[in-house]
């Protein structure tokens, strides 16, 4: 069990930096509507935000529709989430972002990939598509990856240190840990071809919260012993918690 989870801030709370949903799309007629152009940088914004919806079904979605007969189309969708850590106070060890989440697309590797970055602050419009990108065309720092499955359930990422640091940092700033997510093709910045990346999303505009996204935290140990000592071998009990091997003669039904 995790020692703290915290939910993500909702739009219709009224919160500050709500969740969000961006889509930006560029027709593929264009010579310059590449791939790379559409993926743009930290100043490039979407065509839409939303941060009421409660479910989006291409909150995460990369889609190259080109060629005769279809609608040629080029489309990337990200999700924002930020997580007031201003209640904590601990040193966090580990960390999961669970979100609730969905494959609607191809079930391959790539097509189910997700990454979660490092975001800047959301501002609630069409400007946080590029909130991604930490400057120019560089991503914010990977905090990790996970694969979509084609059940409607909670999917964990499990956070890496870069994350657990940002985490701590902001724990003693009393910040607000913003992220994005990305599907692989807009991470990689790899046109997707025939392939589909689709997932649906489901955000903290929810009722209730048994479904809104969270991050659950594992705290440090305090320091010093608070459980029994055993199997620990005869040459080597002087070495417990600075006990002298002279002295533990004293030491008798201790927990």
């Amino acid at each position: 069990m995790p020692d703290s989870t915290i939910f993500a801030l909702g739009g219709t709370g009224g919160d500050a930096q709500p969740d969000s949903h961006l889509e930006r799309s560029l027709s593929s007629f264009g010579a310059s509507n590449t791939w790379s152009a559409l993926r743009g940088d930290a100043s490039t914004s979407g065509d839409s935000e939303d941060n009421s919806s409660g479910t989006e079904n291409t909150g995460v979605h990369n889609l190259e529709d080109t060629g005769r007969g279809t609608t040629n189309t080029r489309q990337i969708d990200r999700s924002f989430f930020a997580f007031d850590l201003s209640g904590e106070s601990s040193t966090v060890a580990s960390a999961d972002l669970k979100i609730v989440t969905d494959n609607l697309g191809d079930t391959d590797t790539n097509s189910s990939t997700v990454y979660v970055v490092a975001a800047t602050d959301l501002s609630s419009n069409t400007g946080d598509y590029g909130n991604v990108f930490s400057s120019g065309t560089t991503l914010g720092t990977l905090f990790g990856s996970t694969t979509i499955s084609t059940t409607q359930q909670y999917h964990t990422w499990t956070l890496n240190s870069d994350a657990i640091s940002r985490i701590n940092t902001l724990i003693g700033s009393g910040g607000i840990f913003t992220i994005g997510l990305m599907g692989y093709y807009d991470y990689n910045n790899s046109a997707p071809g025939s392939n589909e990346l689709k997932i649906q999303v489901l955000y903290a505009n929810q009722i209730g919260t048994s479904s809104d996204p969270k991050l659950e935290l594992t705290f440090e140990s305090d320091a010093g012993y608070t459980h029994k000592v055993v199997s620990v071998a005869a040459g080597s009990i002087g070495k417990v918690n600075g006990v002298a091997t002279a002295n533990i003669g004293k030491v008798n039904s201790v927990d």
